[in-house]
């Protein structure tokens, strides 16, 4: 990776704990510069507009899960899936933060959520092939993000025994 790629992914980090630790409303050009360590001018060299970071924020978090259909496409709807579900599951509080930032300036500009748009038509054509049951996996794949959805915007937060719980139970339901 490139030195510029390098500082990219560090101005991106920095931005994911500023919205973790102080909230989607404190996401700033100036709170990003002081937590990645570098200047205002050098974070607007990287990221000319808060909505390009924004974009980039966004591009980092569903790289991983994209990649579950890019990848191995022999690979069955459900094995995707149980990959989706343990990926999901494992989001860290910088994750759900970002996504938290991303929805909020989403409000304010949808267009920014495109490259979301895009994933989840590829997630949803992708399981919707199910020879077995694709209704079954179209069922837990909107569990799976409505759980996450929840606790993302904050209207409800499942405690750990309950995520073990409904992890185990969408992991049988797909297997």
């Amino acid at each position: 990776m490139s030195n510029s790629g390098k500082t990219k992914k560090r101005i991106r980090k920095a931005a994911g704990a500023v919205v973790a630790e102080q909230g989607a409303g404190k996401l700033t050009i100036e709170a990003v510069a002081s937590q990645a360590g570098i200047s205002k001018g050098g974070l607007l060299y990287h990221y000319g507009t808060k909505k390009e970071l924004l974009e980039g924020m966004l591009d980092d978090l569903l790289l991983e899960r994209g990649a579950l259909f890019e990848t191995d496409k022999d690979h069955s709807s459900r094995k995707k899936l149980r990959s989706l579900i343990e990926t999901e599951f494992a989001l860290s509080s910088e994750e759900r933060a970002t996504a938290q930032s991303i929805l909020a300036a989403g409000a304010e500009d949808p267009a920014l959520l495109e490259p979301a748009r895009d994933y989840f038509q590829t997630l949803f054509k992708h399981i919707s092939h199910e020879k077995d049951d694709p209704t079954l996996t179209i069922t837990v794949a909107l569990a799976l993000q409505g759980m996450q959805l929840l606790e993302t915007i904050g209207l409800y937060q499942f405690d750990k025994n309950q995520k073990s719980q409904l992890k185990k139970r969408l992991l049988e339901l797909v297997s």
